[in-house]
């Protein structure tokens, strides 16, 4: 006899706990520019979500990039700039994709950060698809020589573009 599917549940405050194990840096073989993003988690009120994760992933690279917000939402990512691609599909500007957990989310979100520096942006297969007026919340603003700054806003007023896994 088959189980059936089981409601979703809300993801609990031990969501950490099985995330802290075996991720190191971040490697891609032929990329050496370093990078780090910045940013906060928030909920549609502007909160920080203290108990978040983001993890990373591009094209190329070896492993993800897992990192936890602190009490105020905040994240630091320190890595290596992903290099973009052509394919059947199109041009793929640099961009990693990004998937955000925490508590209440009941499924991760996904999303995209593209590099505001990057000319190809403008020929990006899935960031051309995204309302002109909505494709700020994919990109992230270049804050010092080699920092970005991006936040992601769950819901409401200027709520990051999410997308189908």
């Amino acid at each position: 006899m088959m189980a059936g599917l089981t409601p979703f549940q809300t993801v609990g405050p031990c969501l950490h706990l099985g995330l802290r194990v075996g991720r190191g840096p971040m490697t891609a073989a032929g990329l050496d520019t370093a990078i780090v993003i910045r940013g906060r988690l928030v909920d549609g009120a502007g909160d920080g979500i203290g108990d978040g994760v983001l993890e990373f992933w591009a094209s190329g690279f070896d492993d993800i990039g897992r990192v936890w917000t602190d009490a105020d939402g905040g994240y630091e990512l320190q890595t290596l700039k992903p290099a973009g691609r052509e394919d059947a599909t199109g041009i793929h500007a640099p961009h990693f994709a990004v998937r955000v957990l925490g508590r209440g989310i009941m499924t991760g979100y996904v999303t995209r950060v593209y590099f505001d520096d990057e000319p190809e942006n403008t020929r990006d297969v899935v960031l051309s698809i995204v309302p002109a007026e909505r494709r700020d919340t994919l990109v992230a603003a270049r804050s010092g020589p080699s920092e970005y700054r991006f936040d992601v806003c769950v819901q409401g007023e200027g709520e990051t573009v999410f997308l189908d896994a």
